[in-house]
């Protein structure tokens, strides 16, 4: 017989003892094994929806600095379309004093530059800038930015998308440079 607390008094013990415990442990390797797979499933399933043509993407983007200090630097990069048709709008820098599209066209045998309002990206399609074609145009570029050697840029699309960049910024004998290195492994 066992005795309640403090009391004193004989209480009848019964020999059952009905204790529940789940056993989910023995489950556990199993549910951890399923939940993997489905886990890895699903990431496959959203990085292969983020895959190369599925995004606006904006890459390569350098800033060659004029070396007339005055004279507007230009600017280029590599723009991939995304799933659908869209525009660029306009281009931003909080560091510049301006910045504008351009194109450089070819009327009555000269070269000449115009201003671009908007430039068509083409879904899955790819828009470069570049010398002797499109480009941007930049005025007063901060001197924080170039002792950097980067300009945070804002690349703004007709959809709202804002695709921000940091720019490489080239001086002028660099990029100059550059262009040679290009040339001579061709």
């Amino acid at each position: 017989m066992r005795t309640s607390l403090g009391i004193g008094m004989p209480r009848p013990y019964i020999g059952i003892n009905i204790v529940f415990e789940p056993k989910f442990w023995s489950f556990q390797p199993i549910m951890t094994k399923h939940l993997s797979i489905f886990f890895a499933g699903l990431a496959a399933v959203f990085l292969t929806s983020c895959g190369q043509g599925d995004v606006l993407l904006v890459k390569d983007v350098v800033v060659n600095l004029s070396p007339v200090e005055g004279n507007p630097s230009a600017g280029y990069a590599t723009i991939e379309g995304g799933p659908d048709d869209v525009s660029l709008v306009s281009v931003t820098a909080d560091d510049v004093m301006r910045m504008e599209m351009h194109e450089t066209v070819e009327e009555n045998g000269m070269a000449m530059m115009k201003t671009l309002g908007k430039v068509p990206i083409p879904a899955g399609k790819t828009v470069k800038f570049e010398p002797g074609g499109k480009h941007l145009m930049i005025w007063g570029i901060g001197g924080g930015s170039v002792a950097q050697g980067s300009l945070r840029m804002i690349f703004i699309f007709s959809n709202d998308d804002r695709i921000q960049v940091d720019a490489t910024i080239k001086k002028a004998g660099a990029a100059a440079a550059d262009d040679e290195k290009a040339d001579s492994t061709e």
